[in-house]
């Protein structure tokens, strides 16, 4: 339930100094997957909470996009303009009653959000 930051030197690829980043207490607080936004704010998918949340640089929360799954991955900015939110959700494990209320778990959603992301580097592999 809490995100780490580090300082990282990208000449030599070395993290050091890791520190909380921002630290959630309920129960369906549980950060995974995120990216960063053009004003440094970063966006974590909440695992088993149904929703993304925007967090500012200082680690304050600044928004929270409910989904209609409980148990979102991973978010992404994409589109041309860098403003479309794609977010992965998680249908395996899920109990039968849940997947009859949520039936779009394991879906990928998209939502427009006025800060564009940043670009992700190409996978060279």
């Amino acid at each position: 339930r809490t995100i780490s930051a580090w300082e990282f030197d990208p000449a030599t690829g070395d993290i050091s100094n890791e520190r909380v980043f921002a630290r959630f207490v309920g129960e369906s607080d549980r950060p995974d997957g995120g990216a960063v936004d053009r004003e440094g704010c970063y966006w974590s998918a909440f695992y088993r909470g149904g929703r993304v949340v925007r967090i500012s640089p200082r680690g304050e929360l600044l928004a929270e996009f409910s989904l209609p799954a409980m148990c979102p991955t991973m978010c992404a900015f994409g589109g041309p303009d860098l403003k479309t939110v794609y977010v992965t959700t998680a249908r395996q494990r899920r109990e039968a009653d849940e997947l009859a209320r949520l039936p779009q778990s394991g879906g990928i959603f998209a939502m427009r959000v006025d800060v564009p992301g940043t670009p992700e580097p190409k996978f060279a592999g």
